[in-house]
């Protein structure tokens, strides 16, 4: 069954779907989510037939939901204006045959029939980002500690190990979204890292940091689009460290659609990175 569920980010949340039992919000109709629209760019020249490509965009995704009131309509009616108040934001969730996706939002405007035993509730979302993401994101180790612990545990008396240290300086990586989408890297350094840098073999973008990093630092670096950044945490404080990026980098990491191929090293102190990152996949329908 098909369940949406729109949560502001105050708290609030509504639930929409087919079954009266579910919800006080019967679902009638749902809008702007099976479909999407591209902006095609051309330009034209006067000496030339026809248009040149420029290029093009998804526009932003417009979701209006038509529900039916038929109970407790002043108590539902003073619910839904808290879920989707004036300048609210919020996250739109899709579940069907078991699968979440979710996409952000802000209220467009709503409206609800005075009248009737059904009284229809019309909401109108708008999303910026067009893009459905996965309701959780995916999280891959290329470096660290994998735990050797066993329960119940007894521990001999020639000892045991209590953790092995995983490396992979390639790991494969499939994006099963319908565009490139950016990652947050996070590399910790177990002792001195001169110069870390990361690949994705496959596009041949490349970052590389021009900094040394000491034992227990960590660096989170974001390449979503219309957020680059980099942050050094060090000793409990967080330090802007966009500076550090050579410019000599080849963009700043992306995952191309399909099987990408990402490694990692470093100047000086490669065998000393702890590298993870997590990415979310972006789909034009849920």
């Amino acid at each position: 069954m098909k369940v949406i569920r729109c949560e502001n980010d105050n708290g609030f949340s509504a639930v929409f779907t087919y079954d009266h039992d579910m919800t006080e919000f019967f679902l009638v109709s749902l809008d702007g989510v099976y479909s999407m629209k591209n902006d095609v760019h051309t330009s034209q020249n006067a000496m030339t037939d026809g248009s040149s490509y420029d290029g093009e965009t998804l526009e932003q995704r417009n979701i209006v939901i038509t529900a039916n009131i038929r109970r407790n309509y002043r108590k539902n009616r003073d619910h839904l204006a808290r879920v989707f108040q004036k300048g609210a934001e919020g996250t739109f969730y899709h579940t069907e045959d078991g699968e979440t996706r979710r996409i952000r939002y802000h209220v467009e405007g709503i409206e609800i029939e005075e009248k009737g035993v059904l009284r229809p509730a019309v909401i109108s979302l708008i999303c910026p980002d067009p893009y459905f993401k996965d309701d959780e994101a995916t999280h891959i180790e290329m470096a660290g500690w994998e735990s050797c612990w066993e329960f119940p545990c007894e521990i001999p008396e020639a000892g045991m190990e209590f953790g092995t240290w995983i490396r992979e300086s390639i790991k494969v990586v499939d994006n099963n979204s319908t565009t490139s989408i950016g990652i947050t890297m996070t590399i910790m350094a177990e002792d001195t890292v001169k110069n870390p840098s990361v690949m994705n073999v496959t596009t041949g973008e490349t970052l590389k940091l021009l900094c040394t990093m000491l034992p227990g630092d960590q660096i989170v670096i974001t390449t979503e689009q219309g957020n680059i950044d980099v942050v050094l945490y060090r000793d409990g404080k967080k330090t802007d460290y966009n500076y550090t990026v050579d410019e000599d980098n080849e963009g700043y990491i992306q995952l191309e659609p399909g099987r990408n191929h990402i490694n990692y090293t470093a100047d000086e102190g490669s065998d000393y990175m702890n590298v993870n990152f997590d990415f979310e996949n972006c789909y034009v329908m849920p």
